[in-house]
């Protein structure tokens, strides 16, 4: 870092002009100079100066030696430009210009006196000011150390400004991958919920089959291998089975209740993630596909993980339909009391054999080309289970090249603390 910064300055100290007669000079590696200082904030200032200014040294004399009459003379001529930038560190560290960034006058000021107060230290050095108009030199020196301040904060505002937009650029993108995976896990954790209650289920049934095994057959428990004593044995192992599964579902509800908060988020927010993430998708395929999307609505919903879930299945059911390109359409609607979400592919369609078995947990056609393994068929169960969830349906509609999945929720099971949409926001 700090050898890439001082090769920088040096490099911007060979653009220059003369003044005055002689070989005192402006440069514009000074303004270069102090917006690196001010946007780095730990690089030292003192030795950073000293070691541009000494190598802005070297690469004067060694491009005007070759048209001077001797090395000495040469460096004799340049060596004051090195106390300029020594004298230019140790103004900026006694004035402590780093802790008025928040201060644009105070700053700009501060910048002006280290350049002019530096360039009087190199005109003194030089005795270029004896026999000169003082009025005229000392304008001259003001006038371009006013204006070398004010490009280093342009300059360093500039690239503080460049440095947030790319922050809030990753950020974004973070959160997004956050919603999103906090989306899958409550998918997940639903369909755990659900496998705990058949569990239950199941578990009541083997405990009564054993009670009325015991009870036609008082005295059969006692044989390990009767009915009555399988059927409390099966009652056993499935409650071991269901400790299990409540002990994962409260160890991810625990983990989701420590990432994220309950908090509502509007409409186009979370439908803007869905669309960056989709493009992202898309982009990392070899797929020419062309997705749009259309949303409006100023609903404010805590359920939008769901709804992110649910988006994201159909959306990423549609890409895999459309071979080997296609159009995709997402649209979000809020009004008459309901969302609307459609997922539109012109993809080949469903079958009518197809159509009845596809919300069926495990039923899927697709498998990887790679390995040849089926697809766990879950997605679309997921869609049903978390529409049915919410209080909504699924309808799908579907023949070759058009198939549009359709959600529709109630938005009484969506808004957060009486919020809800525009009554006259009608999509």
């Amino acid at each position: 870092m700090i050898p890439h910064v001082i090769l920088l300055v040096s490099i911007t100290g060979l653009v220059f002009t003369y003044p005055f007669d002689g070989y005192f000079r402006f440069t514009l590696s000074v303004a270069v100079l102090a917006t690196l200082l001010l946007y780095f904030q730990r690089l030292p200032v003192i030795s950073i100066s000293a070691a541009a200014g000494a190598l802005i040294l070297m690469f004067r004399v060694a491009i005007k030696y070759p048209f001077d009459e001797t090395f000495v003379s040469t460096l004799i001529h340049n060596l004051p430009s090195f106390g300029y930038y020594l004298a230019y560190g140790l103004l900026f560290r006694l004035a402590r210009v780093r802790d008025y960034t928040g201060n644009i006058l105070a700053l700009i000021l501060l910048l002006s006196i280290c350049d002019i107060a530096s360039n009087c230290v190199e005109l003194i050095i030089r005795w270029e000011l004896i026999g000169r108009n003082l009025e005229t030199v000392l304008t001259s020196v003001v006038a371009v150390g006013v204006g070398r301040a004010v490009i280093a904060v342009v300059g360093y505002y500039s690239l503080k400004r460049y440095r947030d937009f790319v922050l809030a650029e990753d950020h974004a993108a973070r959160y997004a991958d956050l919603i999103f995976i906090i989306a899958k896990l409550r998918a997940e954790l639903f369909y755990l919920k659900k496998s705990s209650a058949d569990i239950e289920t199941v578990m009541e049934k083997g405990y009564t089959l054993y009670q009325t095994l015991n009870t036609a057959n008082p005295g059969e428990l006692a044989q390990a291998d009767s009915p009555s004593a399988r059927a409390l044995a099966i009652a056993r192992d499935i409650h071991e089975v269901k400790k299990d599964y409540y002990r994962v579902t409260r160890g991810i509800e625990e983990i989701l209740k420590v990432a994220v908060s309950e908090e509502g988020l509007p409409l186009a927010e979370f439908f803007q993630i869905i669309e960056q993430n989709t493009r992202r998708y898309i982009n990392g395929l070899d797929k020419p596909v062309t997705i749009t999307f259309d949303y409006d609505g100023t609903l404010v919903t805590d359920k939008y993980y769901a709804i992110v879930s649910i988006l994201n299945n159909l959306i990423i059911n549609a890409v895999e339909a459309v071979e080997p390109s296609g159009i995709i359409v997402v649209s979000g609607l809020c009004g008459r009391g309901k969302l609307t979400l459609a997922v539109f592919d012109n993809g080949p369609g469903i079958s009518p054999e197809e159509m009845e078995l596809i919300f069926a947990p495990g039923y899927s056609t697709k498998f990887s080309e790679v390995t040849g393994q089926m697809s766990t068929g879950l997605g679309l169960s997921h869609v049903k289970n978390l529409t049915e969830s919410l209080g909504g349906q699924i309808d799908v509609a579907s023949r070759p090249g058009k198939t549009v999945f359709t959600v529709t929720i109630p938005l009484a099971n969506l808004v957060v603390n009486g919020t809800g949409p525009h009554p006259n926001r009608i999509v």
